[in-house]
């Protein structure tokens, strides 16, 4: 998969594609190498919004990284 540029990232979308992997959000930021905290605050980033764009970068490459390899808890399957 060709990496996305930070900048470019949705993080509602992002939040989305974490729970189709039927991940919590401590589960997921220990997987990012992120805080729980940067996590949700990343996801709750309204559009009209800047967000951190190192936080934006690990959760992408978490979400890819993931989603090629899903753990047990995905709830769906591609």
């Amino acid at each position: 998969m060709t990496p996305v540029d930070p900048a470019d990232r949705q993080p509602k979308g992002d939040h989305n594609r974490r729970l189709s992997l039927g991940m919590e959000v401590d589960d997921f930021a220990a997987e990012a190498g992120l805080t729980p905290e940067e996590v949700y605050n990343y996801e709750m980033t309204s559009v009209d919004y800047e967000f951190d764009l190192e936080v934006a970068r690990k959760y992408g490459e978490a979400l890819d990284r993931l989603e090629a390899h899903p753990p047990a808890t995905q709830r769906v399957r591609n």
